[in-house]
């Protein structure tokens, strides 16, 4: 079973860097827009949010899809093992924790074989479609196909470890505060890669800057 975990943060810390969209009633808005849609595919659907919110607005949905659907969340600044997070200004450090966060303490874990992350507020509508060409478990890792971008990213469970792994250090044991970078650089190491077609999208503003995707 393949499961999407959707990152959000509708309330942000305003000490990370590349911010834009802050106002959580903004975020909120395209976060349920894109849960309820992702919803209506057969993927199992993680949510995890960082800033403690816990979307009662989907208590109906949490009911309905009980058996493949899941909010977690945590308040990344009381939570101790983010401690190290807490002067770090890379919203990729602070994704890459929600990621393991859920994962490790999802439900759904046992039934999945193959993990995409996928940031909260976009969803691709020709992604489920363009997965029956292929046997998941037959691949290391996935990709969207702009590798310098990271609003979707995935492996296998057997890989999750490294490609998700919270430390954002280089092979030259560096820091790279870019989390595309890290993901390209690990996944670079796998034969058996799935690079996604561009997925057209609706026109979504990003969190970071003024502007829209139109296709990931």
């Amino acid at each position: 079973m393949t499961t999407i975990i959707l990152t959000t943060t509708v309330h942000v810390n305003r000490k990370i860097k590349f911010l834009y969209q802050t106002n959580p009633k903004e975020r909120l808005q395209l976060y349920l827009e894109s849960i309820r849609k992702w919803l209506n595919t057969s993927f199992n659907i993680i949510v995890v949010d960082n800033s403690g919110y816990p979307f009662n607005e989907l208590e109906n949905e949490k009911r309905d899809h009980k058996d493949r659907f899941e909010v977690i969340t945590f308040k990344e600044k009381e939570l101790n093992l983010c401690k190290y997070l807490h002067n770090n200004q890379s919203k990729g450090a602070s994704e890459m924790f929600s990621i393991n966060y859920a994962f490790n303490r999802s439900r759904l874990k046992e039934k999945t074989n193959f993990i995409i992350k996928v940031t909260g507020r976009f969803f691709i509508d020709g992604l489920e479609e363009f997965l029956k060409n292929y046997d998941l478990n037959n691949y290391s890792a996935l990709t969207q196909r702009d590798k310098n971008r990271c609003e979707m990213v995935g492996c296998h469970r057997d890989h999750f470890w490294y490609i998700f792994s919270i430390f954002l250090i280089t092979d030259k044991f560096k820091f790279e505060p870019h989390v595309e970078t890290i993901w390209r650089d690990r996944i670079s190491k796998y034969s058996k890669v799935i690079t996604c077609k561009p997925f057209p999208i609706k026109e979504t503003p990003r969190g970071s800057l003024n502007e829209k995707f139109k296709i990931i």
